[in-house]
């Protein structure tokens, strides 16, 4: 599964990723606006590579790895963007990029094509996302993307803020 925009290429996330997530979950930004300070564990981020794996087979859909394209022609590697089982037959879109690829708008470039793939091929009707409080810019490209905020709500043991986007928005 790939997904190409302008500026970004995407592409399913693989076992070969590994190494590249370790490295995305230990970014400094990462760790203060997704982990509260907590960076993962090599075992974690290879357990999360897992079930990113796993959700791709058991539904169809899950996080890309998104490479930013270079004037050279080469890809650097920005980060991760998709989708993920929430439960309760909702579907989370969640993304994840380093610093040195944050603040450029290539979050909602990737978002944005990966909600065109949701609405469009998955035939999905509407996307949640959480967030927490803290993580602003989060916010923000939610907002840009149409999401609306709902609630606060407790997920996993962590307080976040509740958005959601219909296919109709």
């Amino acid at each position: 599964m790939l997904i190409e925009t302008e500026r970004l290429f995407l592409r399913q996330v693989r076992t070969s990723d590994a190494n590249a997530l370790y490295r995305l979950h230990c970014d400094p930004l990462v760790v203060r606006l997704t982990a509260s300070g907590q960076t993962m564990t090599r075992s974690q981020s290879d357990d999360r590579l897992a079930l990113y794996l796993d959700e791709w087979k058991r539904f169809g859909f899950g996080f890309f790895i998104v490479y930013e394209k270079q004037p050279s022609g080469d890809l650097h590697f920005a980060g991760r963007c998709g989708l993920r089982d929430f439960g309760k037959m909702d579907v989370e879109l969640g993304y994840c990029f380093s610093e040195t690829s944050s603040g450029r708008g290539l979050a909602s470039e990737a978002a944005d094509a990966v909600i065109e793939d949701a609405f469009s091929r998955l035939k999905l009707q509407k996307l949640v996302a959480v967030v927490r409080p803290s993580n602003n810019q989060s916010q923000r490209v939610l907002e840009k993307l149409g999401f609306t905020y709902h609630k606060m709500m407790e997920h996993r043991g962590v307080n976040y803020r509740y958005y959601e986007v219909d296919h109709n928005s």
